[in-house]
């Protein structure tokens, strides 16, 4: 499975620009909306012993406003417009014939971004020759705002699949958010609901 997917990422994936459309939330109970838009570029795909890995580096245009009773956005409450590179690292594992791996983001530009020091355990890595698929869970917890400029602790987890439509490449990403209990760890579904990011070469 290893070499049929760095196959499919090389000739498929790596070098594409995807875009992403605007992407609308809200959190803490409607109080503030998130508008999230991206290109995002696969690139350095390297082959290792027992596995592969590469970077995702995303322009991301996402602004978080500040919500009137109206439901009217008001200040900007968060600006994490920036570029951002992730390194996804995955290998075969011998005991279970199965491959694992993580993502965690190398380096941003995002001003007060919220993936330092974040990592993302991955599995259940499936490829059927023509989409590849997989779970991300996130290692402990990060931090996701609320109003008057506080935050609380989250962790998103994420179904990924890549896939070509029409022969144009398509990255999606579902996530799931969970709040955390940071002495504990124990999550909760959180009532903010973020919707799929998908993310599409034009």
């Amino acid at each position: 499975m290893k070499d049929e997917i760095i196959q499919f990422l090389k000739e498929n994936i790596i070098g594409k620009n995807l875009f992403t459309d605007d992407v609308v939330y809200q959190l803490d109970n409607g109080k503030l909306e998130g508008v999230y838009s991206d290109k995002i570029v696969f690139s350095d795909l390297a082959k290792t012993e027992n596995g592969f890995g590469f970077n995702m580096t995303t322009v991301t245009h996402e602004l978080i406003y500040n919500m009137n009773g109206k439901g009217s956005r008001m200040t900007i409450a968060k600006d994490y417009t920036g570029t951002s590179v992730f390194r996804y690292e995955l290998a075969m594992r011998k005991s279970t014939n199965q491959m694992t791996g993580y993502m965690r983001c190398i380096s941003t530009t995002v001003q007060n971004q919220t993936m330092e020091a974040v990592v993302c355990g991955i599995f259940d890595v499936n490829f059927d020759g023509k989409e590849l698929k997989w779970q991300e869970n996130q290692l402990l917890y990060r931090d996701n705002p609320i109003g008057d400029d506080n935050y609380k602790p989250v962790a998103f987890d994420a179904k990924v699949r890549f896939h070509l439509d029409k022969g144009k490449a398509v990255f999606e990403y579902l996530p799931t958010l969970w709040d955390v209990n940071p002495d504990t760890l124990a999550k909760s579904l959180s009532k903010d609901d973020y919707p799929a990011y998908i993310s599409k070469e034009r």
